[in-house]
């Protein structure tokens, strides 16, 4: 196989590699390496350093047949399963211990390839989206000074332009193919320049409209930056943030960090906060009937007065958490964490131990 293109539109964050090994029979085992760090980017008059939480192998084949899936023993990459498409998946995601993808995957063998005529062609993406992005470092875009809420804006607003200027069509691709083949693929890097003037102005602008702005009331910001606050904070930094007494019913905050939020009697029922970060945050009076909150930490966050009725809170975290009048009806409570709980009666503890939660 000859290689016919390599790009990678972010090296530091996400370098990859593909190798053959042949075998018999016009079949090759087909091996994945990854490099994962992070990225520093100078955008308008700073810096800004970012790596990625997550991100899909997209694998193309033209006159291939993937014949072997290999079972792969990583917690980092794991087959995807999608019946609707024609490429096949692995989703690449960073370990609970850390805060994005690091280091190094050598060698991961995905399976096994056979040719099924003299022209063929293989693609491999990898591609991202903005809640993936994690934001490490800013520096001189905006000073540091502004309120929680438009801070958590503009952390999003700059993700979505790394997203549109970084990240897009993919993060990186290589193509493979027969010497003599007459594939015509589509190079887009080679037609488009990533990071267009058209969308610096754009967001130097949004970024002096928020600093300037009097108000601080959370959806007018998202507004005003053309944000939509159900579904764009996904993995943002909404640290310290006030939501109180807001209709985010059904949000996606997947991954988001929530740390010190006020959310008092909010509304985030049917909401997704798996693996969202809550610690110290006051949930005091909060709507959170069927929220999932899987894999969330809720240490010493308050959900005195909550309604939690059918919540998902499978290995959740929370100790220490204030659960005076919490209500746990018909909620998922496997694997999750407790103690040190205020409020929690001995018969409610005895009932959340029958239903599968760890108290320490």
């Amino acid at each position: 196989m000859q290689l016919l293109e390599s790009h990678h539109q972010c090296p530091d964050c996400l370098f990859m590699e593909l190798q053959f090994i042949p075998k018999v029979n016009n079949q090759f085992e087909l091996y994945l390496n990854l490099k994962h760090n992070q990225q520093q980017e100078e955008i308008l008059d700073g810096r800004v350093k970012f790596g990625l939480r997550y991100s899909k192998l997209l694998l193309t084949l033209n006159n291939l047949v993937f014949i072997e899936k290999a079972e792969i023993n990583s917690s980092i990459i794991t087959v995807a399963n999608n019946v609707f498409s024609s490429q096949l998946i692995w989703d690449i995601n960073y370990l609970s211990d850390g805060k994005f993808l690091q280091g190094n995957l050598t060698k991961i063998k995905l399976g096994v390839l056979e040719l099924n005529s003299d022209y063929y062609e293989l693609k491999a993406q990898i591609v991202a989206k903005k809640a993936d992005i994690f934001i490490t470092d800013i520096e001189g875009l905006w000073r540091h000074d502004i309120t929680p809420n438009k801070h958590s804006i503009l952390e999003r607003k700059l993700a979505e332009f790394i997203e549109n200027t970084q990240l897009t069509p993919y993060i990186s691709q290589v193509i493979f193919c027969s010497k003599d083949a007459n594939f015509s693929s589509t190079l887009p890097h080679q037609k488009q320049d990533n990071l267009t003037e058209k969308q610096a102005l754009e967001l130097r602008k949004i970024i002096q409209s928020i600093y300037l702005t009097t108000k601080n009331n959370f959806p007018e910001l998202a507004q005003m930056a053309g944000l939509n606050p159900l579904i764009d904070f996904a993995g943002g930094d909404l640290t310290g943030v006030n939501l109180s007494g807001l209709s985010l019913s059904s949000g996606n905050f997947q991954a988001a960090n929530l740390r010190g939020a006020d959310l008092t009697d909010i509304d985030l029922s049917d909401g997704n906060l798996k693996y969202a970060k809550l610690n110290g945050a006051d949930l005091s009076g909060a709507y959170l009937e069927g929220v999932n909150l899987e894999n969330a930490s809720l240490q010493n966050s308050s959900l005195a007065l909550s309604n939690l009725i059918g919540a998902n809170l499978i290995n959740a975290n929370l100790t220490n958490t204030n659960l005076q009048n919490t209500s746990f009806s018909n909620a998922n409570v496997k694997g999750a964490i407790f103690g040190n709980n205020l409020g929690l009666e001995d018969d409610k503890k005895q009932e959340l131990i029958l239903k599968g939660a760890i108290f320490k």
